[in-house]
């Protein structure tokens, strides 16, 4: 058993201020990182983000995270569920589930280090996006500086990752929590 855990609802709106305001009076807590990434054209990136986190015990985090995306009408890139997120304990865990997955056919979209995080996204099989991470700080101390830095608000997408070469190098023996901050 992998171990994982739900750890973060992100949602998408039209309506940051009000949306924002309604998580911090539901939580009772004001936003708990708030960002706005570099401008993007794809409707589907955000042009401001806002964590509210309720939970954080390493390995597991809690958070509801929500993201101003542009207003294209109705559709599920305006409002409504961006994707969830499960934890797996360890970031070996993390890429011997994606060795699992990827035997039953399953491939990621996107492999990346966000900073906080390493994190492979999938479809499942009703197109819902799911983020797989692992977290990459052992206190919340640590990932608040990283996370305070003007790098990681303006790029909160980090860089990208070879899974290939993550499961090539735990085969090996290499300290993989090393390996992830490799570009």
């Amino acid at each position: 058993m992998i171990g994982l855990r739900l750890s973060e609802v992100v949602l998408r709106t039209t309506t940051y201020d009000r949306l924002c305001d309604f998580y911090s009076l539901l939580l009772a807590q004001p936003r708990t990182v708030e960002m706005t990434p570099a401008p993007s054209e794809d409707p589907d990136e955000p042009s401001r983000i806002s964590f509210f986190d309720f939970y954080f015990d390493p390995p597991y985090t809690q958070r509801i995270a929500i993201f101003e995306c542009k207003d294209i009408g109705p559709g599920p890139t305006s409002k409504g569920l961006h994707h969830f997120q499960l934890r797996t304990p360890t970031i070996e865990a993390l890429v011997d589930l994606y060795s699992t997955l990827k035997g039953g056919g399953h491939l990621p979209l996107e492999a990346s280090n966000h900073g906080p995080g390493t994190s492979f996204y999938y479809h499942d099989p009703d197109a819902n996006l799911i983020e797989l991470s692992s977290l990459n700080f052992s206190s919340r101390d640590e990932m608040r500086k990283l996370m305070a830095t003007d790098e990681f608000k303006s790029n909160p997408n980090g860089f990208p990752l070879d899974p290939e070469r993550l499961v090539a190098s735990r085969r090996s023996g290499r300290d993989l929590s090393e390996m992830i901050w490799e570009r």
